[in-house]
């Protein structure tokens, strides 16, 4: 995926133009980089497009998108620091995440270039008194997610010194024998941190600083190193609520340290992207031990994909706090998409919510937009809160909130009327709930015959679907006691692989607590499920298009739809409906 050739005399395109500019601004003071919005050609106008129409309905953060070696699109969007009206800018400060692994992988892999380590290694070679179970863990094992490794100790912002915290990671039951499962593990990561700082006698950030980020022209990429006074780091949002930044935090602990939590640039990402082109900071061999799958098709600190558009490496990261990242390097298809964001996605990361909209755009695809609407007066939205009861028996409650109008659901009859409202078939959502709820009282029993018969591709995916629920049930029971009972939470319209869909939540609820199911349903057959946080909310944020006539967009289903307000003789609001619908 090297950059393009350009012949003597040829003039240069827009594009290429503007990638011969960054490579100039490279040399340059960083401030001028930043400052460097780049939108060039149809498609990166299809994405801008698309990233400036959900802002106002819940997108913060940057993206860059490179293709057959220039830099196409690279923007910031929605508010860095809100306070203060700092918008995002394709220069802004984000937190990588668990991108971070693929860092402290590179930096096991500069040790064993060097002749300081291999990746065979035991961990009783570089930790003491290792406990019997784990004297066959290995830095191979720790790399790839299988050694058995406790996943987590505790929150990354609290005081944990690194010998105390191996410590207690060593002590802590092996999950399963090393090698035979994957399992994914933030401490494991923290351990070949730990391992850097023996090996080489520096600490790890000042490792990575010397002997990878600065070799790579990464000049914003670290924990505390780089000069931040030249760049705005974004804050982290959790609806209204502002996290702070990172710098604000303690300086990261051996909770967070060498798992995740790195700081870096879009611009920067895109230069680690370079460098792996290249041989100078890793070698041929290095990277091929790095992109060798293994279990779950995760290498050393990223996964190893073959889709559609051929090779992806990619990894992502996010935190409860409000940030969310991902990287993706579609090496046949020479695409790379770096993507930052700063506020959740209700329970969940925005990452999660746009990434598949980004990937289907840049091969090609379309996505639902959302109208483009006005921005709103705060105190305005305000005459528009309360609950409006639905003849049918549910009710919408209304909220002001960021400047947005969000919309709730209480009862399935309101989450059709909000999220489908001219959906042909309104009784589906409920024979949805019945089905699911049917299907897993019999999976509590121990019968997964009526699960069998309502999975698409069963012989394909019925053992893995079998095997999940399986170990999701043991996981839990240890804390909620016997499952007892199988509860729907309620079915709304999303997409599931570019393809529409409708989502059912069910609670397994136990003795002391539950946990939650997501089915995916494409008529009455089943084609993914998996594991998610309470569901919370069925809400959808609205924005104005008049006084009267709100568009609501859902980010994470593309959902579009819309309500007007209905007001009595004297102007108040006294109602609202969806038009179209009786």
């Amino acid at each position: 995926m090297g950059k393009k050739r350009t012949k003597p005399g040829k003039r240069l395109s827009n594009a290429a133009f503007c990638s011969v500019l960054l490579a100039i601004f490279m040399s340059f003071p960083e401030k001028a980089i930043s400052a460097l919005n780049v939108v060039e050609g149809p498609l990166a106008k299809k994405l801008d497009v698309y990233l400036s129409r959900i802002t106002p309905f819940g997108f913060s953060g940057a993206l860059l998108v490179a293709k057959d070696g220039r830099i196409i699109l690279n923007k910031g969007y929605g508010m860095a620091i809100r306070s203060q009206n700092v918008p995002n800018t394709s220069g802004t400060i984000f937190s990588t995440g668990s991108v971070t692994k693929q860092f402290t992988a590179a930096g096991i892999m500069k040790l064993e270039m060097m002749g300081k380590l291999k990746t065979e290694d035991p961990i009783t070679k570089y930790f003491e008194n290792v406990p019997g179970d784990k004297k066959e863990v290995t830095l191979h094992h720790l790399l790839t997610h299988t050694s058995g490794i406790i996943d987590a100790l505790g929150p990354d912002f609290v005081a944990a010194p690194r010998d105390e915290t191996m410590r207690k990671t060593l002590d802590a039951p092996l999950r399963f024998k090393p090698g035979e499962e994957f399992g994914y593990s933030n401490a494991g990561y923290s351990m070949l941190a730990a391992v850097i700082e023996k090996v080489s006698g520096l600490s790890y950030e000042e490792f990575m600083h010397e002997n990878i980020f600065i070799p790579a022209g990464m000049k914003f990429t670290g924990y505390r190193l780089p000069g931040w006074d030249k760049k705005t780091v974004a804050h982290w949002y959790v609806g209204e609520r502002d996290n702070g930044m990172p710098l604000e935090k303690k300086y990261p602990e051996w909770h967070l340290l060498g798992n995740g939590g790195i700081l870096s640039t879009t611009e920067d990402m895109y230069r680690w992207h370079l460098a792996l082109l290249e041989d100078k900071i890793l070698s041929a061999e290095a990277k091929k031990k790095m992109f060798t799958p293994f279990l779950n098709d995760y290498g050393y600190g990223w996964d190893v994909l073959y889709r559609d558009m051929g090779l992806l490496i990619q990894h992502d990261g996010g935190s409860t706090l409000g940030s969310s990242s991902e990287m993706r390097r579609y090496i046949d298809a020479g695409v790379v998409t770096i993507l930052f964001c700063n506020q959740s996605y209700g329970r969940e990361t925005l990452m999660n919510a746009v990434r598949d909209k980004i990937e289907a755009l840049v091969f090609g695809g379309d996505v639902s937009l959302p109208p483009e609407v006005r921005t709103a007066d705060t105190v305005k939205l305000h005459k528009y809160e309360g609950k409006y009861p639905l003849s049918s028996g549910g009710s919408l409650t209304v909220r002001q909130e960021g400047g947005k109008l969000v919309v709730s659901a209480q009862g399935q009859d309101a989450v059709t009327a909000l999220f489908a409202p001219q959906y042909p078939d309104p009784g589906y959502f409920e024979e949805l709930n019945s089905l699911s709820v049917a299907v897993f009282e019999k999976v509590l029993e121990g019968n997964y015959e009526p699960l069998s018969k309502v999975l698409h591709e069963r012989e394909k995916r019925f053992k893995r679907v079998k095997d999940l629920i399986e170990m999701r049930m043991k996981m839990v029971m240890e804390r909620t006691g016997e499952l007892k009972e199988i509860v729907s939470r309620g079915s709304l319209p999303t997409d599931f692989d570019g393809q529409k869909a409708v989502k059912t939540y069910i609670e397994f609820k136990g003795e002391r607590g539950g946990f939650f199911l997501v089915l995916y349903w494409q008529g009455k057959k089943n084609v993914g499920v998996g594991p998610t946080p309470p569901p919370g909310e069925m809400s959808i944020p609205f924005m104005p298009l008049s006084e009267t006539d709100f568009a609501g967009y859902r980010i994470d289903s593309g959902i579009n739809t819309r309500l007007i307000f209905e007001r009595d003789d004297k102007g108040n609001v006294s109602g609202l409906k969806f038009p179209g619908k009786k």
